[in-house]
Formats: C-alpha cells, structure tokens, sequence
C-alpha cells in the first residue's frame, strides 16, 4: 500500500513541499510526467503545468524533473523503439548494432518519423549483457544474434533468460525466499541481537562502496524520531551488470524478506523499492510478491502476531544512471530531479522525507535472511576469503558460459572467468575485463589472478562493484573503450557539479578527436575529476581511463 506521512510544519525547502503533500496521497511531478508520456509520447508545457498543480510543486522544479530523465525526453512514436549502447553491447559489436538500426530505420537516436509511427532512443542499460546486443521494442526486449534484423522486420521476440548457478552447497542468494530468518527473527531475536548478528556477520554492500551494513542499520537506529524508513536501491545501472534485475525478478521474497528484517532491526514500519524503467518486469514481480507476503501474513500489522508491522511500496525511476548514487535515489524516489547532495547530513539520518532511512543494494538487502536463520558465524564461514558471505558475478555475452554464478569471495578472477565463464567465445582470448561497472578500474589478462574480492582489486585499480564482469577480447580497440566509458560518463552525469558537467565532455571529446590525446592535460582533467566531483560518478570516471593509460598505453594514441 503506498505510504502516507504524516503532516509536518512546511518550509520552503522542496523535500518539506514533498513531505507536506504525501500526506494527501498527491502524486509526485515524476508519476504525472511518466503518464503524460506515456499517453502521448511527449511532455508539453501543459503537462508540466499539470503536474506542478498536481504534486503542488513550483513550475521550475517541474521542469527541472521533465528535462532531466531520459525516459521524458525522447519523443515516442507509436512504435518506441529503444536500442542498448552499454558497454556489454559495446563489446558485442562496437557499437555497430546502434548504426545498423538507425540506418534501417532512417532514424537517428532521439529522433520521431513526422508521422508519429516510430521512435529511436538509445538506453544504458536493459539488463540483458549475457545476450548483447539488445533492443527493446515497446515492451519487448530482444537480444542477440540477428536481433537487428527481427526489429526491422517487426518481429522482435522476448529474449531468453539467463541461467543463474551456485558453486556453494548450499545457496544463499539463488535459494527462493521462504521468509524463514524473518520468522525466526521474530520469534526468537530482539531488533538489537539482530543488528547484533548482521554486525558480527559483517555483511559488506554489495553495490559498490563495500560499506558495512550494520553500521549504517545502527547510525538510523540511533537517529533521533520514531519514523524511519528502508530503501531497497534496484536502480542497478552499471553497464554490463544484471544481478539485481534478477533478484528482484526471479527471488522477490528473498528481496521483502531482507527489507522487513531491516525495518525489524532498525525501527521501520515501511520500505521502498526504486527499480529500474530499463527492466520493465521488476515492478510487476516485485508487486506480485507484495500481494503474495500480504495474503501470508509476512507483511503488513502485527507481522505474524509479533506486534511488528512493515509495509513495503515499489517505485519505479525514469532512466538516470546517476539515480544509483544514495542521495539522488531518494531525490528521484520523492519525484524530484535525481541529482546528488553533498553528505554529511547522510541518509541514515536525513534521507525520505527527510527522516533517518537505510538506503541498501538489492544483493545486499537478499544476503540478511540467510544471517537471520542461521547467524553471523556461519554467514563468515561461506568464504576463505577476506570478505565474508557470497557474491553473485555475471558475465558478458563474450563468454561462453555467460550468466550468473555465486560464488566465494577470494576466488581469482582467472578461475571466475576460465572455469566458471568458459573463457570466450569464437575461439578469443580475453585481453582486459572491466569489473563491477563503468566506475571500474580495467583488469589486463595478464593479472587475472587477482583475487575477486574488495582490497585486492582495489589494489589494482578495480573493484567488486556490482559484480558485472565485460571481457574485452583480443580484437577490441581499446581507445575506443576509452571513447565509449566517456561518452557514457558524459551522457549521464547528473549536471550538478562543474567539474563532472563538463569534465567528461572535454575528456570525451579528447578521445572522439582524430588527433592524439594531450597526456599531461588529460592527467590534470582526470584529477580534477577525482577531487573535484561531488559524487563517485565524477570521482569514479579516471579509474577506468588510468587502467588504461597504465597498460594500453601504445593503443590509446598520446601525445
């Protein structure tokens, strides 16, 4: 059931203005903006009149969320077609999948037909990266070999799934849901032995930074007021990751489970779920699930006659990469313009509403149940390696064994890719893999025995991330990975600090030029980029280009 908050003293401050008319059950600028688009393909200025009476928000601001997402600014035809330029797809093709449809089309990207049949709109990313390329037409996803041909010919077929696989005895991730560790929980922990236990367990996030989970459960904990919030982060936008999407697809319960156990340890009577536009079936899932926990008792009032209530509400965002990053998540969750606030104050204190809220990855969220069931010591005992617990991986489509695979951390990225990947397909040898999203630091073959886990791979320049693994194989350009990483980076930065804005743009437009690329003003750009960014998108972009500077030095044409 959507949630309604209570009525506070109002202020001039936007998140205030959202906080006073929720209340009321007003809709956000963001839902009343997507339906307008989605009934007419467009957003006029009427709509934003609309919505900014609707929401009870400022014209400015409407406007501000009308041209900020993607989903709201490409014209749609009656036909919306929509083609996947992440660096999975890159990979796959080198981008000549994107030229190929809009030749065929006689479209280019963001472009309508004058008679309103058919759109073209590129999109980062649909969450298919084990069968790149992919194209969505409507809310069709294709992906594959001959997929440009299938769309041009109007018959786009639903792409098959991956195949999802555990090396441990028993899985924690992959295991259907059963809500048996919120059971147990209430029947036999208290809110602080099961903070207690996740502490212990020392569950890392896995969407990124690797950030304990308990210590951010027990800073909202702590927060001053009774109303605080879970959020689950399904906004999984790094290119060539797909973990999330099935999670919340295939395992919804496992996702619930691990909110409510959240909300039970923190002091939350309600949860939400930001998923992503780019997976068109997570909100339906995670929906669906809602309704079954309801019917069973597992979510709601007095939870299994524990006097425990918890709610959960799915949103879905409107196509920003940058909406991954906590703050602007909780900005676009409350219908604003998904840009990113400096911390401290951090949402564990000052987040929905402006209320104390945990704001969690998915996978992370879905590893709580097994701690709850069976406790911090066995959760430590999964892995030899430095990190406890498990992690899904996935690979690209150039592998012959792509999909996803749970697996222990400490394990070599060699023996991730050759034994669990099957090395590549077409009888290819790897020459670099990219690790855990366009954030990621580029991994040379020849150091693919760097073990999978947080501090060794950051000690290569690389991280866990989400988990994605894109191999690049032995005939990728690699200055046109360069190119590729920065015209992403430039594309969906959030616009809200300058040297992010318009740092990325001068760097992509280094890569982009035919002349060679000035190393000494592309040091100075990428670490004012570093210093200078208010979020890790900004900060994070050098990564991968320093890897490259490090180890293809000769390709990328320097002067």
């Amino acid at each position: 059931m959507p949630y309604q908050s209570p009525r506070r003293p109002g202020s001039n401050n936007l998140v205030e203005l959202v906080r006073r008319h929720h209340a009321e059950g007003a809709p956000t600028a963001l839902q009343v903006l997507k339906d307008a688009m989605e009934r007419r393909g467009e957003i006029t200025d009427d709509d934003r009149r609309v919505a900014a009476e609707r929401s009870r928000m400022p014209e400015a601001a409407v406007h501000g969320v009308s041209t900020f997402y993607d989903d709201l600014l490409a014209p749609r035809g009656e036909r919306h077609v929509r083609v996947c330029t992440g660096t999975a797809c890159f990979a796959a093709t080198g981008g000549a999948h994107v030229d190929r449809l809009g030749d065929g089309l006689g479209l280019q990207l963001g472009e309508r037909r004058a008679d309103r049949s058919v759109s073209l709109a590129e999109t980062v990313c649909l969450g298919f990266c084990h069968s790149a390329p992919a194209v969505r037409d409507g809310d069709t996803i294709d992906a594959g070999p001959g997929v440009v041909d299938r769309v041009l010919a109007d018959q786009a077929r639903p792409a098959l799934e991956p195949q999802w696989r555990s090396v441990l005895g028993e899985p924690v991730l992959i295991r259907p849901g059963d809500w048996s560790g919120l059971t147990r929980a209430l029947r036999e922990l208290t809110p602080e032995a099961l903070l207690d236990d996740v502490k212990a367990a020392n569950v890392r996030g896995r969407g990124g930074a690797g950030f304990p989970a308990g210590s951010k459960w027990e800073l909202a904990r702590k927060a001053a007021g009774e109303q605080k919030f879970i959020v689950a982060n399904g906004d999984e936008g790094d290119p060539g990751s797909y973990i999330d999407k099935y999670l919340m697809e295939r395992n919804p319960a496992l996702l619930l489970e691990g909110m409510a156990l959240a909300g039970y340890a923190v002091g939350a009577d309600h949860g939400f779920v930001l998923c992503r536009s780019e997976y068109p079936l997570s909100k339906p899932a995670l929906e669906a699930a809602v309704e079954r926990a309801h019917a069973d008792g597992l979510l709601g009032v007095d939870i299994l006659g524990s006097g425990f209530s918890f709610d959960i509400t799915i949103v879905e965002g409107a196509g920003s990469y940058v909406v991954g990053e906590e703050t602007a998540l909780l900005a676009c969750l409350q219908g604003l313009r998904g840009t990113v606030s400096a911390r401290p104050p951090y949402p564990a204190q000052h987040g929905v509403h402006g209320l104390p809220t945990v704001v969690n990855n998915v996978e992370t969220l879905c590893n709580i149940p097994f701690v709850a069931l069976r406790g911090a010591e066995a959760y430590q005992a999964l892995s030899p390696g430095a990190t406890a617990g498990s992690k899904l991986v996935c690979f690209n489509e150039r592998f012959q064994r792509p999909g996803i695979h749970e697996v222990r951390f400490g394990t070599t990225t060699r023996a991730l890719c050759e034994d669990l990947g099957g090395g590549l397909i077409d009888g290819r040898s790897i020459k670099a893999v990219q690790i855990g999203g366009p954030l990621g630091g580029i991994l040379p073959a020849s150091q693919l025995d760097t073990p999978f886990d947080f501090d060794e791979l950051a000690a290569v320049g690389c991280m866990v991330g989400h988990g994605g693994i894109v191999a690049f194989d032995d005939e990728t350009n690699m200055r046109d990975v360069a190119r590729h990483l920065l015209r992403f980076g430039a594309h969906e930065s959030c616009g809200k600090c300058f040297p992010c804005r318009i740092g990325l743009r001068r760097a992509h437009e280094m890569f982009a030029a035919e002349a060679r690329v000035d190393r000494e003003r592309l040091e100075a750009l990428l670490e004012t980029l570093e210093l200078g960014s208010l979020c890790a998108h900004g900060g994070g972009m050098p990564a991968p280009i320093r890897s490259l500077l490090t180890h293809f030095t000769d390709e990328l044409e320097l002067a």
